[in-house]
């Protein structure tokens, strides 16, 4: 399993009411770096995970957006429109890492309300700072 598989399925088990928005297949041959996760159904908050596409370095946020309503209409349109639209989401938290190996995660730079005591971090961990509702 390779870390951007790895990290997907944490934010699986984390959120186990999660679905990982998909795109159309007029994308299908275009690599991916952005992943986007709906936390739950009926909230208003998305994850967003980016790999950059080089190293095991990535960013994982979460956004916000002003209603229920407003979130529905662009991850109903994220499939055929792409994530532009996402850009109205407010981050909440940011967190950039290293995936260095399973639950082993280097902090490279965190911004959110909770606090992180090490630059070595467990997914779950990871999970938690970024976690709207905590």
């Amino acid at each position: 399993m390779n870390s951007l598989d790895y990290l997907r399925e944490e934010i699986r088990t984390y959120y186990p009411e999660s679905k990982e928005l998909q795109l159309s297949e007029a994308f299908d041959g275009q690599r991916r770096f952005n992943f986007y996760f709906e936390i739950a159904p009926e909230q208003r908050h998305l994850l967003y995970l980016n790999w950059d596409g080089d190293i095991d370095g990535f960013t994982l946020k979460c956004l916000e957006f002003p209603d229920v309503a407003v979130l529905r209409e662009l991850a109903d349109a994220y499939a055929e429109k792409g994530s532009k639209m996402f850009n109205i989401g407010q981050p909440v938290a940011t967190l950039s890492f290293v995936y260095q190996g399973k639950d082993n995660l280097r902090v490279r730079n965190y911004k959110g309300k909770s606090h992180i005591d090490s630059h070595e971090i467990s997914a779950r961990s990871l999970m938690y700072a970024v976690n709207p509702f905590e």
